[in-house]
């Protein structure tokens, strides 16, 4: 009995100082940041059906370009379930910040469009309402992206150094891959208004 008692303080011991609760830590703070990206992410799915309402609302005036809008329509439908998909089934990170960019690019193709075709959009505070909210999560998405980064390379240089190595390659703790964001999807959708220089 005392001999097995202190064989498991001397593993305790050795775990403790090879680094074994510093990695369950940080480990930890990786899968919250993680969690927090997907949180701002489906914060912006559940913005996106309101902001496709507000836009068929438009078109019921204005229906000469409805082809275009409803091609960007759906490109933004698939690629807001493929972000959606991509989270619950908890995918990698590379899957996921791909499903993110491509969701960027149909956000930012859509508004675009949308205003292209439908010039009342400019006034309708729906509307307006909807792309400030937008511009807000997008701005969440990026802290929560370098948040989780940050997070990332604090686990993955923590059990990189020695002696906590050993206790990494014991315990099986794996590298983490950053979140990584497109240069062409880093700033939020934006909605150009063309003003009138007539006068």
């Amino acid at each position: 009995m005392t001999r097995r008692w202190l064989f498991a303080a001397t593993a305790a011991l050795l775990l403790t100082g090879c680094g074994y609760n510093r990695i369950q830590e940080l480990d930890e703070r990786v899968v919250q940041a993680r969690a927090n990206i997907e949180t701002e992410l489906l914060r912006r799915n559940d913005l996106i059906p309101n902001l496709v309402a507000t836009v068929d609302e438009a078109a019921a005036f204005e229906r000469e370009t409805f082809t275009q809008v409803a091609q960007a329509r759906a490109g933004l439908t698939q690629a807001s379930q493929r972000v959606a998909e991509a989270v619950q089934r908890d995918a990698g990170t590379d899957e996921l910040s791909r499903a993110n960019a491509a969701l960027s690019e149909n956000l930012r193709l859509f508004i675009n469009v949308a205003v292209e075709a439908y010039p009342t959009l400019q006034a309708n505070r729906n509307f307006i309402a909807l792309q400030d909210e937008l511009t807000e999560t997008e701005n969440r998405i990026a802290v929560a992206r370098r948040d989780y980064n940050e997070a990332v390379a604090r686990y993955n240089t923590y059990i990189r150094q020695f002696p906590q190595a050993l206790t990494a390659r014991v315990i099986g703790a794996q590298r983490y891959e950053p979140f990584e964001a497109p240069e062409s999807v880093q700033t939020p959708p934006q909605v150009r208004f063309r003003r009138d220089t007539a006068g």
